[in-house]
C-alpha cells in the first residue's frame, strides 16, 4: 500500500475477545474536494484585504449562514410532522435564538440571518418543501469514500426527488465563472452520494440546487442543475475525487474506478 501510515491503525476488541485492526481511511468533505479547485477571484480578495481581514469577513458570514439555516431548518422541520405555518413559524422564533446563542453565535448574526429567514419565509419556495425526506440529512459515498451533508432532500413537484442547499450572497455568481462552477461541482457531489445511498429505494436525485437568500435586497435565486446538465457536474465531482485520493496517497480505494 502506498504511504501506507502505522499511525492511523486503530485496535479494537472483536466480539471473540480477540484484538482486531482497523486502518482509518481519510475521508474527504464535498466542501473539501471542492475546494481544491483554484479560485483567482478568492485569492484576489484575500490579497486585497489581507488575510485576517478576509478571515474575519469569512467568519462572519460562516455565523449568518450558519443562523439563517437554523431558523429554515427547524421551520420545516416542524412544518413536515405538524403541517401548519403558524406552529413551525413559533417554533423557530422561540427556539432558533436559544439554539445559536449556545452554539456562541453573535446576536448581531443570529439577528441577520432571522431577516433572512424572514426573506425566505415571504417568499414563493417554501412552498415546494411539502415533502421532505431528509433535513440536514448527512451522505456518503461507499465507492468514492467522500462525505457531506444536505440540508433538505424532498420529493419536487416536477422532478420528484431532489436536493437543496441554501446559502447567503451579497451578489449572484456570474455565469461562467469560477464561483458558479464551483456550486455546481458541488451540486453534483451531493447527487453522487444520495444516488449511491439511495439506490436500493431506487431514489436517484432528478433535480439538484443551491437556493441563495441575498442580503442586499429582497431577491431569491436558484442555481439549479437538472438532466444532461446534472450528470456533466457529478461526472467533473466524481474525476476531482479521484484526484484527491491519488494526491493523498489513497490511490487502492478506487484502483477500479480509475
Amino acid at each position: 500500500m502506498k504511504n501506507f501510515d502505522p499511525t492511523r491503525i486503530k485496535w479494537v476488541k472483536s466480539d471473540r475477545g480477540l484484538a482486531d485492526a482497523y486502518y482509518k481511511l481519510v475521508v474527504p468533505s464535498i466542501t473539501g474536494i471542492v475546494s481544491t479547485i483554484p479560485d483567482p477571484d478568492l485569492d484576489t480578495f484575500i490579497k486585497n484585504v489581507g488575510s485576517e481581514a478576509a478571515e474575519r469577513i469569512m467568519t462572519n458570514s460562516a455565523n449568518r449562514g450558519t443562523s439563517m439555516h437554523l431558523f429554515i431548518e427547524n421551520f420545516l422541520r416542524i412544518l413536515s410532522s405538524k403541517k401548519d405555518v403558524s406552529v413551525a413559524l413559533k417554533h423557530t422564533q422561540t427556539q432558533t435564538p436559544i439554539q445559536l446563542s449556545e452554539e456562541g453565535i453573535p446576536q448581531d448574526k443570529i439577528d441577520e440571518g432571522r431577516d433572512l429567514f424572514y426573506k425566505f419565509y415571504y417568499s414563493q419556495f417554501p412552498l415546494q418543501y411539502h415533502t421532505i425526506l431528509g433535513l440536514e440529512y448527512p451522505i456518503y459515498s461507499p465507492s468514492y469514500f467522500f462525505r457531506g451533508k444536505i440540508d433538505v432532500l424532498f420529493k419536487d413537484n416536477v422532478y420528484g426527488p431532489s436536493v437543496t442547499d441554501f446559502k447567503t450572497c451579497s451578489e449572484v455568481a456570474k455565469k461562467g465563472s469560477v464561483k458558479e462552477y464551483k456550486y455546481k461541482i458541488q451540486i453534483g457531489g451531493y447527487s453522487v452520494a444520495i444516488d449511491e445511498m439511495l439506490k436500493s429505494k431506487n431514489i436517484t436525485v432528478k433535480k439538484s440546487s443551491l437556493l441563495f437568500v441575498n442580503t442586499q435586497n429582497e431577491i431569491l435565486n436558484e442555481l439549479i442543475c437538472v438532466g444532461d446538465e446534472l450528470e456533466t457536474y457529478k461526472s467533473e465531482f466524481k474525476k476531482l475525487v479521484l484526484d484527491w485520493h491519488v494526491k493523498n496517497g489513497q490511490e487502492f480505494l478506487i484502483k477500479t474506478l480509475l
